[in-house]
């Protein structure tokens, strides 16, 4: 039964599921779920259906496969990142002067992406949340999912009040909460937009306001150059040479500490390059990983 009108107590079955005759023995299971009325507060319950189509799969591995997704709670709990520096700090490169630079990185990089899956990866599929939604939250409506289903088991008894007083009052706090967390939310964005405009960082202020507008600049329609100049007036315009001093400082190598400072201000949260490395996993390879690229980028 799916549906009890208020002004009786006897359950009716209204809600169905249509299903074509050609896939009827498809259809495995047909169940109702009233938890799941709680949580958007229907007086209808959810009817799902199970079918099973008689398709041929391809064969299904046990072992969970990476997604290619980093689980960022990982990328900021100590424990998982000082593992991750033991294990890399512990695997052995190649030193030879016979493999070429372009050799050493590929091995660097593989061996680097093959220990950041096994700590650092993702083999779960995200639940997509709203981005202002917490875990508090979460955690009253799934409370507030119980309290309707105590309610439905209990209507027509002396207690069916109480329950129902229980579930209203959770109602109203998740509303409550949800409210307050909106506004928090879009109060946190506005100083983050704020602030990166006063950092002089227009790139972050537009990237929030893009991902806010859910659309991408239309860039097709800028115009790439201006129609009135052509390239003789582009190869009159002075260009200053650099000095041989000024040229000389800027071929000297950098030192291990310009390494880890520039390591420290990527910014995180990037899409990896073709690599498939991010800086969030460079940041978290540690002062060990500076080394090998240090190394790298003197033998470069």
């Amino acid at each position: 039964m799916t549906w009890m009108p208020p002004s009786n107590k006897k359950w009716h079955m209204i809600d169905y599921t249509l299903v074509n005759r050609k896939f009827r023995s498809s259809v495995e299971d047909v169940r109702v779920y009233r938890t799941a009325a709680g949580v958007i507060g229907t007086d209808h319950h959810l009817v799902r259906t199970k079918i099973k189509f008689h398709l041929k799969t391809r064969a299904k591995t046990t072992q969970k496969q990476f997604t290619g997704r980093l689980n960022k709670m990982k990328l900021h709990d100590p424990v998982y990142i000082q593992a991750f520096q033991a294990v890399f700090s512990s695997t052995t490169t190649s030193t030879s002067p016979t493999i070429t630079t372009n050799d050493k990185y590929a091995e660097l990089s593989t061996t680097l992406k093959n220990i950041s899956e096994n700590f650092f990866g993702d083999t779960e599929l995200p639940r997509k949340h709203k981005e202002w939604l917490t875990n508090e939250i979460l955690d009253i409506v799934s409370e507030k999912s119980q309290a309707f289903l105590s309610w439905q088991n209990h209507r027509g008894t002396r207690n069916e009040k109480m329950y129902r007083t229980q579930y209203r009052t959770l109602r109203k706090l998740a509303k409550k909460k949800v409210r307050e967390r909106q506004v928090e939310y879009w109060d946190a964005l506005n100083l983050e937009i704020e602030q990166a405009i006063k950092q002089h960082d227009p790139v972050t202020a537009y990237r929030i306001i893009r991902r806010l507008k859910r659309g991408k600049a239309k860039i097709e329609e800028m115009p790439i150059y201006d129609k009135q100049v052509d390239l003789a007036t582009i190869q009159q315009i002075p260009i200053r040479q650099l000095s041989s001093n000024e040229q000389s400082r800027q071929d000297k190598p950098p030192s291990l500490k310009e390494v880890e400072e520039a390591i420290r201000r990527m910014k995180s949260g990037k899409a990896p390059g073709m690599d498939g490395i991010s800086a969030d996993i460079i940041k978290a390879g540690g002062h060990a990983l500076a080394i090998q690229l240090h190394a790298l980028f003197v033998e470069i």
